[in-house]
């Protein structure tokens, strides 16, 4: 006859029960230690990895929970990896920019050669000449010179009659300016004034007998009556004063009147006995560089017209 222990094998049951609930329970309870120290660890970036529970000692070296410690540690060591108290590494400077080239602030060389101060010209035709920095631009007021590649400029400048102070200006590339001036001087020579002799209907007027002392006096013929030939000349054609000015003259009736018209300015004169005449004319306001219109006239309906410039 087998005799069964107190509780037999309903105890034994028992026992191998508690044993694997005991088994899951510590399996959960390394679970929840994990899934604590990750959070944990997610917040404040610790640096010590969390510490094995009792549970874990107790399970031993049970496959299941192996598995579970092993994935623990990869997955702590990628977290390792990106920790978050580790100072970032500082981004390389970047390079300086290239050197700028400082602008260009240097006027240009500038030098009038040719005409020389105080020297005096026949002609109001003067060729200005001279060197400046290759590339740069030369003015004479509103006028550019021809300027070849190695900086020598020319132009060609009209004088007024008297002193003519001309000043001329270089520019380079850059925008410098540099200036020469010099003073030359126009002595125009004038030719005489023609004066028309008076004509005669008739011919030349006959030479007077001589008086005879003793003789009785022959009474004298009256004198005819004569014709004046009406003419109008122009002295200078242009003028660089301010204001400009011209003079005109000429021939007509004595006693008669001349009027010289224009857009911007006028003048009259009255013929001499010789039937001769002259008068200044001032062009206030005349354009620089552009002809003007100027009409002589006399009482007569005779009318002669020049052309005047207010040069530079």
């Amino acid at each position: 006859m087998r005799v069964t222990p107190v509780g037999g094998r309903d105890a034994t049951e028992r026992a191998r029960g508690f044993l694997e609930m005991r088994k899951w329970l510590a399996l959960i309870a390394v679970c929840g230690a994990l899934v604590v120290s990750g959070v944990a660890f997610g917040l404040t970036g610790a640096d010590t990895p969390p510490t094995t529970t009792d549970a874990e000692d107790e399970v031993g070296d049970d496959p299941d929970v192996v598995a579970v410690k092993k994935a623990h540690e990869e997955n702590w060591d990628l977290h390792e990896a990106y920790r978050l108290d580790e100072p970032m590494t500082a981004e390389e400077p970047s390079e300086p920019p290239a050197d700028v080239p400082e602008p260009d602030t240097t006027p240009p060389e500038f030098q009038i050669l040719h005409p020389v101060d105080g020297q005096v010209f026949e002609s109001k035709e003067v060729v200005f000449e001279g060197t400046t920095e290759p590339g740069s631009r030369v003015f004479a007021g509103e006028y550019e010179a021809d300027v070849n590649d190695s900086g020598g400029w020319r132009i060609v400048l009209f004088l007024s009659p008297g002193t003519n102070h001309a000043t001329l200006r270089a520019e380079d590339e850059a925008g410098n300016v540099s200036e020469d001036s010099v003073t030359i001087v126009f002595e125009r020579v004038e030719e005489p004034k023609d004066q028309d002799e008076p004509r005669h209907e008739d011919g030349p007027k006959e030479e007077e007998e001589p008086k005879h002392e003793d003789g009785p006096k022959e009474e004298e013929e009256p004198k005819e009556e004569q014709v004046w030939e009406f003419s109008a000349k122009q002295v200078y054609g242009e003028c660089s004063e301010s204001p400009p000015y011209d003079v005109f003259h000429g021939t007509g009736k004595p006693g008669s009147v001349i009027r010289i018209l224009s857009e911007y300015g006028s003048g009259e004169a009255v013929v001499n006995e010789e039937g001769g005449w002259e008068s200044k004319v001032y062009f206030e306001g005349a354009p620089v560089g552009k002809g003007i219109l100027v009409k002589v006239v006399d009482e007569f309906d005779h009318m002669k017209t020049f052309e005047f410039t207010h040069t530079a």
